[in-house]
């Protein structure tokens, strides 16, 4: 798969969810981690997504690639909300993670993705471990039993 980028050269990161498009929105994001075992979610939220705009809304969508200088993560759980007359509204993705490895992986590529869009993590003071960005989501979609 050729998934082009700005980050081959090791600066950035980026998220897409069709090849070659780059999405301009900046997601809320939730991160949780099971205290008991190595099992985490991240919970992305994307208002408005911009790739609406520059694609077929009959288009597919089937991931989300989150792209550094290390290469692709790939979120496959992947919802699309739409307005009743049929504008997208919010995409939802989780990316699910099940070792330490895969939860320091996603960490890197997130310190990057902030990094590289002037954001920061912010510690949160629920039981979620971290609100990444913005915003107040719903405590009850962030449900550990149903991940």
């Amino acid at each position: 798969c050729d998934w082009s980028s700005d980050v081959s050269s090791g600066v950035g990161a980026e998220i897409q969810f069709l090849r070659g498009l780059r999405e301009k929105t900046v997601p809320e994001v939730k991160v949780l981690r099971n205290p008991v075992d190595a099992s985490s979610i991240a919970i992305f939220i994307f208002r408005r997504p911009s790739f609406y705009n520059m694609v077929d809304l009959e288009q597919e969508v089937d991931g989300m690639s989150m792209i550094d200088m290390e290469g692709i993560i790939t979120a496959t759980e992947v919802t699309a909300h739409f307005s009743e007359t049929g504008v997208p509204e919010t995409i939802e993705a989780k990316y699910k993670m099940k070792s330490d490895e895969e939860w320091d992986r996603f960490i890197r590529f997130m310190e990057r993705y902030a990094q590289s869009h002037g954001l920061s993590f912010v510690p949160s003071p629920t039981k979620i471990l971290y609100d990444i960005f913005t915003s107040e989501a719903e405590e009850a979609a962030l449900d550990p039993k149903e991940w």
